[in-house]
């Protein structure tokens, strides 16, 4: 389970650097040293997977004609292409929680939120050999007015790949194990990982399975997340980078399971990930370099 270099994949098109899940973004990329991005994807009430990854428009992340939202706008899913390309996603709103978040984002004012086609054919256009995608599909098994179907979804997507002839080069991702299931059994061999939060300090354990798990909850494997995403079919677990440690890389690998932790911004922590001989690193930027 050894490569002798860890993939560098920018998260959500660079966020903390460029907007998260641009075509903008994506450019200023794929003119880095990374090996890939990281989108997350929704679906458009008229069938468009647009990457984006909150279900609703942010008021602090979004302007209408120049004005910032005043509220949390309806769920994607009931929307149009035509109407979510009139929202600039440029920058975020002064003052705001999102821009102390991330002080140092290039605002790129005018960018709108891309189609999942328009993203491929910035890859496909890109100098030097093909660049990874992975997608994050978006589902929400205990809300599910607030996503898209997730078979539905999960079909435009490989759809879209391949219609690009790209799903060599892509990943499917989601903490929706469900949508695993169902990319494997539509297109099998695609690569897959299996995303995981870590646990809250003082959760208690659960006492009933969870819908995200697909049927493999954890707690039915010894509380173990990595034998449960061997039993559901898996090939990578991809957890928040707190959650790795050399103890568990070993682990995952010895059941035959790649590890791409995610949610990396700083260069000790990439550092220390790949220190770890981690398959691939989902950071935010720029210090991927």
């Amino acid at each position: 389970m050894t490569q002798s270099k860890t993939l560098i994949v920018a998260g959500a098109t660079g966020y903390g650097a460029w907007p998260a899940n641009s075509l903008e973004g994506a450019e200023h990329c794929l003119a880095a040293p990374v090996d890939g991005i990281e989108i997350d994807v929704q679906m458009t009430a008229d069938g468009h997977v647009v990457a984006h990854h909150d279900y609703w428009l942010n008021p602090d992340a979004t302007r209408l004609d120049g004005d910032w939202l005043r509220e949390r706008g309806a769920p994607l899913k009931t929307l149009s292409l035509d109407v979510l390309r009139r929202y600039d996603i440029g920058r975020a709103r002064p003052g705001s929680a999102a821009e102390a978040q991330h002080p140092d984002l290039e605002s790129l004012d005018g960018a709108r939120i891309p189609t999942l086609p328009v993203l491929l054919a910035a890859l496909k256009a890109a100098e030097g050999p093909p660049r990874l995608i992975y997608v994050e599909i978006k589902t929400h098994p205990n809300h599910p007015d607030y996503a898209p179907d997730p078979a539905t979804v999960t079909d435009a997507v490989l759809d879209a790949l391949d219609a690009a002839d790209y799903a060599d080069h892509a990943k499917i991702i989601a903490f929706d194990w469900s949508v695993l299931r169902l990319a494997t059994a539509r297109t099998p061999g695609i690569a897959t990982a299996h995303l995981t939060i870590p646990r809250r300090p003082g959760q208690a354990p659960a006492n009933r399975d969870s819908p995200w798990f697909d049927g493999s909850d954890p707690r039915h494997f010894g509380g173990s997340e990595l034998e449960a995403i061997k039993a559901h079919g898996g090939m990578e677990w991809s957890p928040y980078y707190t959650d790795v440690t050399a103890e568990r890389v070993a682990e995952a690998n010895a059941l035959g399971l790649k590890v791409g932790p995610w949610g990396l911004s700083k260069s000790a922590d990439i550092q220390r990930m790949i220190g770890h001989g981690v398959f691939s690193a989902t950071v935010s930027g720029p210090d991927w370099a």
